[in-house]
Formats: structure tokens, C-alpha cells, sequence
């Protein structure tokens, strides 16, 4: 065989090797970029959790109310921020079942509230909404304050 065709070949088999080389990086990349963005989401959603269950052991009468108990503004105010973080959960993590229980245990918690008429479904998006009334059956919503006679 004539080395000028030898050193073609080995110059082909090079390029070939580098190319595949350079396709295995680019996967691997994007892996890592996965990879790390769904570590993100988990993180943020730990956070957002560890910040809602601070608030709640701060003031445990309003993260566990009786089902008698009256809705104050003070109540109102912690469980439409549970159910905010509810929410902020289920759009992150609530398709992942061990994120699940914790959305549930938040809208279990807040029942009172989603029963009592002061719950305005307008804050929230309509699926969180949905996935509400389907936890809560007894729902009752309320106008925003924006939409009852607010200039547009």
C-alpha cells in the first residue's frame, strides 16, 4: 500500500474519531445542563417548603387551625401564603410523587379556609384551582378584591 493512502486513511479515521469525540462531549453536556437544572428545581422547592414550614412552626395556631375556628384576616393571610406555596410546589414538583404528600398535607391543612367563601380562585392558576377541587370538594371561591369594580 502506497503511505500516501495510509496517511488519508489515518487522516479520515482522525477526523472521524474526533467528530465522534466532539458528539460524545455535546451529550455529555447536555446531560450535565439536565442534570443540574432538575437539581435547581429540587432546591427551590426545599426552599420554598423550609421557608413555608419556618412560618408554620413560628405559628402554630394558624398552620393547624380547628375546623370551627373563624377565618381573621391574620388566618386568611397564612393560608393563602400555604396555599401560594402549595401552588409554588405543585408547578414545580407536584408531578413527582414523593412532592405529592407534602402538596396534600398543606391543602389538608387549609381545608377550613378553602370551605369558608374567602379563598379567592382568582390569585391562582385555574389547574391549581382544579387540583384544589378535587382535594377539596366543598371549595367555595371568592371575588378578588381587583375584579369587583376595579377601573380597567
Amino acid at each position: 500500500m502506497d503511505s500516501g493512502v495510509v496517511i488519508q486513511l489515518v487522516a479520515v479515521l482522525a477526523s472521524i474519531m474526533v467528530a465522534a469525540g466532539s458528539v460524545g462531549a455535546l451529550l455529555f453536556g447536555v446531560w450535565v445542563y439536565k442534570r443540574t437544572g432538575e437539581a435547581q428545581v429540587q432546591l427551590l422547592a426545599l426552599e420554598t417548603l423550609q421557608r413555608y414550614l419556618d412560618l408554620a412552626v413560628a405559628h402554630p395556631d394558624l398552620a393547624g387551625p380547628d375546623e370551627s375556628q373563624s377565618v381573621n384576616a391574620r388566618y386568611a393571610w397564612f393560608a393563602a401564603y400555604s396555599l401560594t406555596t402549595a401552588q409554588t410546589l405543585w408547578l414545580l414538583v407536584g408531578r413527582q410523587q414523593n412532592w405529592q404528600r407534602s402538596i396534600n398535607a398543606i391543602v389538608r391543612q387549609h381545608r377550613p379556609y378553602l370551605r369558608s367563601g374567602a379563598f379567592v380562585c382568582d390569585d391562582f392558576s385555574p389547574d391549581f384551582v382544579a387540583y384544589l377541587r378535587s382535594r377539596v370538594a366543598e371549595l367555595q371561591c371568592t371575588q378578588s378584591n381587583d375584579a369587583q369594580g376595579a377601573p380597567s
